[in-house]
């Protein structure tokens, strides 16, 4: 079972909750529920299937505009599923994206994603037959698998890269140890299940220390610490799910069902 708990302040409180085994997602997916912040009451019982990808997706522009090169103009994406998507779009809506290089192990899949995205996009959009042809040379890399193992190497990334991971098990050790990490929550990347393995391996050693972990984007948008300082520096952005991404889709959500007429309403 996983359960992901979050209050939004003035917005909404909620959960995400639904059953996986081993990483296939139970017959039904997610669902998340959402409560009245005032009352507590509950408001909605949201399927999560087609607002997960946007939900996981959006902080990949965040990131991409906060962190990137404002020229950057190459996008490398590993993988091809609908997050992957999704994250394409977000970057392609902060940044001047003219090449889009992508990559997943099953070649109908990237093939489908080139063909989406240049629809999407208006931009020709390149598969490769390995990730590291995406990832050298790309200004920024946004990394959304389900693999159970790095998806790139440190050593192919091109110096002031922005490297993007969506899931917890993309990055090697090398990436992490090049990198400056800007965390979206440090809790959530710290306790995450399954764990960031490279960052455990390298808290473990003694090579990568709690402090390393400790800059979220939440400070650098508000101006109060820095993130990139510099054209050439490598910063890695880690984006766990988390439950205040559910709430805030969810609150988003709701009120434009009700007045499209939309959904079921349930006695009291």
């Amino acid at each position: 079972m996983r359960i992901l708990p979050a209050i939004l302040p003035g917005i909404g409180a909620g959960l995400r909750v639904g059953a996986t085994k081993g990483r296939e997602v139970a017959r039904g997916g997610y669902l998340i529920l959402l409560f009245d912040f005032e009352t507590m009451e509950l408001k909605a019982i949201i399927s999560d299937f087609l607002i997960h990808g946007i939900r996981s997706a959006v902080p990949n522009g965040v990131a991409a505009k906060h962190l990137s090169r404002k020229s950057s103009s190459t996008l490398g994406v590993i993988g091809s599923g609908r997050i992957a998507r999704w994250a394409t779009e977000a970057v392609f809506a902060v940044r001047p994206i003219k090449n889009v290089k992508v990559y997943s192990p099953n070649r109908d899949h990237r093939r489908d994603f080139c063909r989406y995205m240049e629809r999407k996009l208006g931009i020709e959009v390149k598969e490769f037959e390995g990730a590291e042809s995406v990832v050298r040379d790309s200004d920024i890399v946004a990394a959304a698998t389900t693999a159970k193992g790095p998806v790139l190497k440190g050593e192919w990334l091109a110096l002031g890269s922005t490297v993007i991971s969506n899931t917890p098990e993309e990055l090697d050790r090398a990436t992490v140890k090049r990198a400056k990490i800007v965390v979206a929550i440090k809790d959530e990347v710290r306790h995450h299940v399954p764990p960031w393995q490279a960052i455990a391996d390298l808290l473990s050693s003694g090579e990568l220390s709690e402090a390393d972990l400790s800059l979220e984007i939440t400070d650098i948008i508000l101006g109060r610490k820095v993130g990139r300082t510099s054209e050439e520096e490598i910063i890695s952005f880690l984006n766990p799910g988390c439950g205040i991404y559910d709430v805030a889709i969810a609150s988003y959500v709701y009120p434009r069902a009700q007045e499209q007429g939309l959904g079921i309403s349930l006695p009291p």
